[in-house]
C-alpha cells in the first residue's frame, strides 16, 4: 500500500488513541463488575406453578397465530437467555411476529429436588404445564420449543404423553449421542468415574461441576472471549451484550442427582436416545411414536453440542417428519445476538421457521 500522508497518519493515530481511551473506560467498568444492563425484562405473568416450577405468559403483543409456544430451557442453565436483552431477545421476536409465548422456569433445585427424575419432568411438569398453556391460551394444540437438554425432555414428554396435543416440536442443539460430551462422559461411560462422586451434600450435581465439564469441552472459549472483549470494548452496546451472555453462561443451577444418574445410565452408557427407546416409569417410550412435526436446529460452530451429536435424531425418530436447519453459530448463538437474528430473519429460513410454528387457526 502507498505510504499515508502525514495528515492522514496523524488522523489515524488520534482516532486510535480515542478508541483506546474509550476501551480503557469500559474495560475498567468490566473489571469492576459494574452491571451493564438488565436481562429478562419483557413483561410476563406467572400463570401456573408446581413445586419450584413456574409457568409464565408474556404480555400479549397482538396474537395472530392460534398455536401457543412453550419455551423449555435446559435443566442446568437459567431461562432468561430466551429474553436476554431488549433488541436481542427471542421472546421479543416471537411476540413481534404475533405468537402467544409461554416460558417454563425450573427454579433452583435444592435437597428436596434431588430425587427429581426423568419421570418427574417428562410425565409431570411438562405435560401439566402444556395442559395449562392450552387451557389459558384457549388452544387445542401447542408448540414445544426446547433448548439443549430441554429439547431432550420435550421429545420424551411428547412421545410418552400424546394427550399433550403437541402440534410442532422445535429442538435447538438437541444432544442425542452423549458419547460426544468429551472426557467426563467417557469416564462415566467406562465406569472409571462414579456419578455419586459428582454430587454434593444436597444430593445434586453442583453448578461448578457442570461449568468445569463445559470448559473441558470448550478450552479455547476464554481466549476467544478475551479477544472479542477487546475488540468490542469501545462499543457500549456490544459490551453490554457480551456481559449479558457471559453472565448467563456462568449462571448455572444444580442438576438433580437422581436425574443425573439416569442420564449416565440411559444416555451415556445405554445410548437410549440413539436407539429412540427410553424407559420411563414402567413403560418404554418410543420416539418414533411422536405425533407431531419436529424441527431440529444445530449450530455449525457449536462445540458443546456439535451437529454430529444431534445427527442420530433422524434414525431415532423413524418415520416422524423431521426438518433440519443448520446455522453458522455456536451453542447460544443459535438464537442470541445480532448474527442469530440476522440469520433467522433472512429469506427462506425465516419463512421456514414461521411456517413451521404457525397455528392451526391461520
Amino acid at each position: 500500500m502507498p505510504p499515508a500522508a502525514p495528515s492522514e497518519f496523524l488522523e489515524r493515530v488520534n482516532r486510535e488513541l480515542s478508541r483506546s481511551a474509550v476501551r480503557a473506560q469500559y474495560g475498567l467498568k468490566h473489571l469492576s463488575g459494574l452491571p451493564m444492563g438488565k436481562v429478562g425484562v419483557t413483561p410476563k405473568t406467572a400463570v401456573w406453578q408446581r413445586d419450584r416450577v413456574t409457568l409464565y405468559r408474556y404480555a400479549d403483543a397482538g396474537i395472530r397465530h392460534g398455536t401457543p409456544i412453550l419455551l423449555v430451557m435446559s435443566l442446568v442453565t437459567r431461562p432468561y437467555v430466551f429474553d436476554l436483552r431488549p433488541g436481542g431477545s427471542l421472546v421479543e421476536d416471537l411476540l413481534a411476529r404475533g405468537f402467544d409465548v409461554f416460558l417454563l422456569d425450573w427454579g433452583v433445585p435444592d435437597v428436596s429436588d434431588s430425587q427429581n427424575s426423568l419421570e418427574t419432568y417428562c410425565d409431570e411438569y411438562i405435560p401439566h404445564a402444556a395442559a395449562a398453556v392450552r387451557r389459558i391460551a384457549g388452544a387445542d394444540q401447542l408448540t414445544l420449543f426446547g433448548y439443549c437438554l430441554g429439547a431432550v425432555l420435550c421429545l420424551i414428554a411428547a412421545a410418552g404423553n400424546p394427550q399433550m396435543s403437541v402440534r410442532n416440536l422445535v429442538g435447538l442443539a438437541t444432544p442425542i449421542d452423549f458419547e460426544r460430551f468429551g472426557p467426563i462422559a467417557n469416564l462415566l461411560r467406562e465406569g472409571r468415574m462414579d456419578p455419586d462422586q459428582m454430587l454434593d451434600e444436597t444430593g445434586n450435581v453442583p453448578p461448578s461441576v457442570m461449568l468445569n465439564a463445559i470448559r473441558m469441552l470448550q478450552p479455547s472459549t476464554p481466549i476467544a472471549s478475551r479477544a472479542g472483549l477487546w475488540r468490542g470494548l469501545e462499543n457500549a452496546e456490544a459490551l453490554s451484550a457480551r456481559q449479558a451472555i457471559i453472565g448467563w453462561s456462568t449462571d448455572h443451577i444444580p442438576l438433580p442427582g437422581k436425574l443425573f444418574q439416569q442420564i449416565v445410565d440411559l444416555f451415556i452408557r445405554g445410548g437410549a436416545l440413539i436407539t429412540g427407546r427410553v424407559p420411563l416409569g414402567s413403560r418404554m417410550v418410543e420416539l418414533s411414536m411422536l405425533e407431531c412435526r419436529v424441527l431440529s436446529v444445530v449450530g455449525e460452530r457449536d462445540q458443546l453440542v456439535p451437529p454430529e451429536c444431534t445427527e442420530p435424531l433422524a434414525d431415532a425418530l423413524g418415520s416422524v417428519q423431521l426438518d433440519s436447519l443448520s446455522l453458522r453459530a455456536g451453542h447460544a448463538g443459535l438464537f442470541v445476538g445480532s448474527q442469530a437474528r440476522k440469520t433467522l430473519r433472512s429469506g427462506h429460513r425465516r419463512l421456514a421457521c414461521d411456517d413451521f410454528v404457525r397455528g392451526s387457526n391461520d
